[in-house]
């Protein structure tokens, strides 16, 4: 696995600078995670990310960056649902759509970024 490291030669323009240690923390959450990410492919799993996410689903692939997730309808999250202030809709004008609409399916995949994940645990 390629390692990691700032470029330090241009540093005029930088407007951000990771701190060093976390180059090597992603390197190790990486090899940590895509062996056992692997290992359990095709398995049911709760995850959780450290933003205080969750998502059901199941592991379809994992690469060096991303945990691919097949999830079903109820893990999607995109539409608004109605405030019990506002049982029209979103007032921000769009559509409401319930969660359970016909041209939802089951074979949605979401990538879920690798070191957001807080824990992933089997279902």
């Amino acid at each position: 696995m390629k390692k990691i490291t700032p470029n330090k030669t241009r540093n005029s323009n930088r407007l951000y600078q990771a701190d060093e240690g976390l180059a090597d923390h992603i390197t190790k959450v990486r090899e940590t995670l895509l062996p056992l990410c692997h290992q359990y492919r095709n398995h049911a799993v709760h995850v959780e990310t450290i933003d205080g996410r969750s998502f059901e689903g199941v592991i379809v692939e994992v690469d060096a960056g991303h945990l691919y997730l097949q999830v079903t309808d109820h893990n999607r999250a995109f539409f608004p649902q109605p405030s019990p202030y506002n049982p029209y809709g979103p007032s921000f004008g769009g559509a409401f759509y319930p969660q359970q609409q016909p041209f939802f399916n089951n074979n949605v995949i979401l990538p879920l970024v690798l070191f957001e994940l807080l824990t992933i645990a089997l279902i």
